[in-house]
């Protein structure tokens, strides 16, 4: 299983959410050093990468908890 953890420096929840993330792999048994952590610097970047929003969770290239979509009206 590949877990990457996505964020932009400027993201003030992005150290809280990772912390999370490793407390939350050590309960479930996991290695918790097994996240990789990538920072993600300009939006050419951010666009290739698919990235919405900071931070971002993968698990085998499978956002977290993608995004939704707006209501209109």
């Amino acid at each position: 299983m590949r877990i990457e953890f996505l964020y932009w420096d400027g993201c003030p929840s992005h150290p809280r959410a990772l912390s999370d993330l490793r407390e939350a792999l050590v309960d479930a048994g996991m290695d918790a050093d097994s996240v990789l952590i990538r920072e993600i610097r300009t939006d050419d970047e951010a666009a290739a990468e698919g990235f919405v929003g900071s931070p971002t969770i993968r698990v085998d290239g499978v956002d977290v908890q993608p995004p939704t979509e707006e209501p209109t009206g």
